[in-house]
């Protein structure tokens, strides 16, 4: 009789401890089912820097670069100019410039009607000695800088920015066409 009262008090721990197991494996917090994708969508992003004189193009540079969404996009464009900084007494100590064309874009967002663009461009150039004029031998060095967040509807040319020179007659125009990719 004894036997009997172990052998179902053995059973029912054995019951016990299987309903245990289960209702812990039932609780256990499950990792949540991540439903965040990666952004897919890419753009052509088309910059076309004009420089304007009367109204008129008189020049114009292109620059391209494939940006994923929320990523970033950089383009550099240059050279990088020596301006001494010690004589030749001092031995010929070099400092050098980078001078050109600096893009950094970022497509922050889509939209119903295109897409938000952050801009960030920096330009910068030698200006031309004029005659007459008595330098030192250090260039006069000419910068543009704009940082912008737009609005940019997809396939149409959209003007970011333009500048008059400070010290000429020139505009630099600053726009941007930006086209899905995929």
């Amino acid at each position: 009789m004894i036997c009997n009262h172990l052998l179902r008090f053995a059973i029912c721990l054995v019951v016990i401890s299987a309903a245990t197991v289960a209702s812990a494996q039932e609780s256990k917090p499950q990792p949540p089912t991540s439903t965040f994708k990666p952004p897919t969508s890419t753009y052509k992003l088309d910059y076309v820097f004009s420089e304007m004189q009367d109204g008129k193009r008189i020049n114009a540079r292109s620059y391209s670069a494939l940006v994923r969404l929320s990523d970033k996009g950089s383009i550099r464009l240059g050279n990088r100019v020596p301006v001494m900084t010690a004589s030749a007494k001092e031995g010929n100590q070099f400092q050098y410039l980078d001078i050109g064309v600096s893009i950094d874009c970022r497509v922050e967002q889509e939209l119903e009607s295109g897409i938000a663009l952050f801009t960030n461009v920096e330009t910068s150039s030698l200006a031309p000695e004029q005659p007459g004029e008595n330098r030192t031998g250090a260039p006069v060095i000419r910068q543009i800088r704009y940082s912008v967040d737009n609005v940019v509807p997809l396939g149409k040319q959209t003007l970011l920015g333009s500048a008059d020179e400070v010290d000429g007659t020139r505009r630099l125009q600053i726009e941007v066409t930006a086209t899905k990719v995929r």
